[in-house]
């Protein structure tokens, strides 16, 4: 008796080993047309470290797909061919997109039959032409900027006509705003759940260019304030199965220039946003290759804030947010203790791919050592 209660635990515990979660990394198309250190092409792309990729973005135009000629169609050929690196890497194409989430475009794709089936011929058409695994909807967002209160509705009915047309043949996932004025307004979060794979929800950007002080964009924990814990457990008690929901983490940091450089804490006074890094070369934000270099030269001072969990560092008159390896095991545990799908990095052309600081793509490794082994 005693050896077969040993067996059965013995069991068990392999198969806990067994269960793992996801790793869902974007791919910023554009990253391939930075200059020197920042040029990020589809061969520099650890085919290892993710269990899903995905190209970002296509367009629709007319209810329809659009894939540009030329860096376009020949870039997502060459994505595509990670395939042969990583036979079992899941490949997708990510439709949307803030800057390309004109409302009246989806509103109108989303609001027939007729117009909902143009846009879903086109997506398999796209899918089968380049050998994808399956798309992401980023639409930002159903019933704002430009958009219609009906959006709401169609958009469920745009992924449930869309699982009904993929099957099991191709995966289907959403990247979602995790706010609840939005979410809200926006999301029949049971609905979606019911259609799609797995919800990308985009846990960062909680602080930005629209505050005059700073604030750390994707805290763990808040002390009351907005934080991932606390978005994720809205969208659980809202009807979100927890092995669909996926939490994103960002390699990039959020910067503020600092209206007086004495005064650099949390929520510190700030004149507008921070420098732009000298690769990725916007005002506001930071790759965390760039974080990282500025760091090792001693230009900028780190804190770790317990409350939130999470980094941040100041210099001269700069202060950024950003995501580090302690803050990202931190938000895998928080994951894996929840139960959660997975993980997502919005991008990986972000992260130190060059091991420029120390190793190659530190923050995926650091979040595949707690959720992947």
């Amino acid at each position: 008796m005693e050896f077969s209660i040993f067996l059965v635990t013995l069991s068990l515990s392999v198969l806990a080993l067994e269960i793992t979660a996801e790793i869902i990394c974007y791919f910023a198309s554009w990253s391939q047309n930075r200059a020197g250190k920042g040029k990020f092409t589809v061969a520099d792309i650890d085919a290892s470290i993710c269990t899903h990729y995905i190209w970002s973005f296509v367009n629709i135009e007319d209810n329809k797909i659009v894939i540009s000629k030329g860096n376009g169609s020949n870039g997502i050929r060459e994505f595509v061919a990670l395939h042969s690196r990583n036979p079992e890497a899941k490949l997708l194409v990510a439709v949307g997109g803030a800057a390309n989430s004109v409302g009246a475009n989806y509103s109108k794709m989303v609001s027939t039959k007729q117009s909902r089936n143009e846009f879903i011929d086109s997506a398999v058409d796209v899918l089968k032409e380049y050998n994808l695994d399956g798309l992401d909807i980023d639409w930002e967002y159903p019933a704002f900027k430009g958009g219609v209160p009906s959006d709401r509705e169609n958009f469920v009915l745009l992924l449930k006509e869309l699982r009904e047309r993929f099957n099991q043949d191709y995966l289907l996932t959403v990247a979602l705003h995790p706010g609840e004025r939005i979410a809200k307004k926006a999301y029949d979060i049971p609905g979606i759940s019911q259609h799609v794979d797995f919800i990308n929800l985009m846990t960062y950007n909680f602080h930005g260019a629209w505050e005059n002080r700073t604030g750390h964009p994707s805290g763990l924990h808040g002390n009351g304030q907005i934080s991932v814990e606390s978005l994720v457990k809205y969208w659980l008690d809202k009807g979100s199965p927890k092995e669909k929901l996926i939490v994103g983490m960002t390699a990039y940091g959020k910067s503020w220039t600092l209206s007086d450089p004495n005064s650099h804490g949390v929520g510190a006074n700030a004149t507008g946003v921070g420098q732009p890094g000298l690769y990725t070369k916007k005002p506001g934000t930071l790759a965390y290759y760039e974080l990282c270099e500025q760091i090792n030269a001693g230009k900028l001072t780190v804190v770790f804030d317990e409350q939130t969990y999470a980094p941040y560092a100041y210099g001269d008159n700069q202060w950024v947010g950003y995501e580090d390896i302690r803050s990202a095991k931190g938000k895998a545990s928080f994951i894996q203790n929840m139960g959660l799908a997975g993980a997502m990095l919005w991008t990986i052309d972000l992260d130190d791919f060059r091991g420029s600081c120390n190793d190659k793509f530190p923050l995926l490794k650091s979040i595949n050592s707690i959720l992947r082994n």
